[in-house]
């Protein structure tokens, strides 16, 4: 059965002599990564290919799915660059390439991930139009909060970890696996982390607040370190 999908590129390896391996986002197969024949053939097709061939490009994309097949790499038959294309520069492009790692990283193969990537598309749309690093981190925690929505790691941040609802003027501890407990003391406890009541029912509502920015950092930081495990994330080298 051929299969059409979108699809952006999140990384991209050599394959064999002339060939590479793209792993791609697509809405309804999730991660895939597809064999990419010729696109490193020394040719002026293969330099076309190679030139839409980039993050940040919207690309249109068929292959031949093959029942019971033994190994979850397909071979694109077709591809083309569709009209949308993000042109990130500087650090709004460290910004995009971040979210590629991520999702590269934590997203399980052939997993249908159709709001993440209508989420994906909309991040790179405001990192195209962001004017600063608050505008840019802002982009960055709302899509984290998204990826762990989208892998089942909701966090619950309208009630706390005796289900009581939060209370926007007190202080909590949040621990990613138990949720938040209320709090008089300011020390971070173990892996908790400090955070408001206020900052906690913001974050729940995507509702921006620029004092709640670094605490939002620490805290998906903290809690996406759990399934990143200890490999530093390439893309934040490139902010220094």
């Amino acid at each position: 059965m051929d299969v059409c999908q979108p699809a952006y590129i999140l990384h991209s390896r050599p394959y064999r002599e002339t060939s590479v391996i793209a792993t791609l986002l697509t809405p309804d197969h999730g991660k895939l990564n597809a064999v990419i024949k010729g696109a490193r053939s020394k040719t002026k097709r293969s330099a076309s290919k190679g030139a839409i061939l980039q993050p940040f490009q919207k690309l249109l994309v068929e292959w031949r799915e093959k029942p019971n097949a033994s190994s979850d790499l397909v071979s694109l038959r077709a591809f083309e660059a569709d009209t949308l294309r993000f042109p990130l520069e500087a650090e709004s492009s460290f910004c995009g390439l971040y979210l590629n790692e991520i999702l590269y990283r934590l997203l399980y193969n052939g997993v249908a991930v159709d709001t993440l990537f209508d989420h994906y598309e909309q991040a790179l749309f405001a990192l195209l139009r962001s004017q600063n690093r608050i505008e840019q981190a802002w982009v960055l925690r709302q899509f984290e909060f998204q990826l762990l929505e989208a892998m089942g790691l909701n966090l619950n941040c309208e009630s706390d970890a005796q289900h009581n609802p939060i209370q926007p003027d007190l202080n909590y501890l949040f621990y990613p696996e138990m949720g938040a407990y209320p709090t008089s003391d300011e020390e971070v406890s173990g892996n908790g982390v400090l955070i408001s009541g206020e900052c906690l029912l913001k974050l729940s509502r995507l509702q921006f607040c620029e004092q709640c920015l670094p605490v939002w950092k620490r805290l998906l930081r903290h809690v996406l370190k759990l399934y990143l495990g200890s490999k530093p994330i390439l893309a934040r080298q490139l902010f220094r």
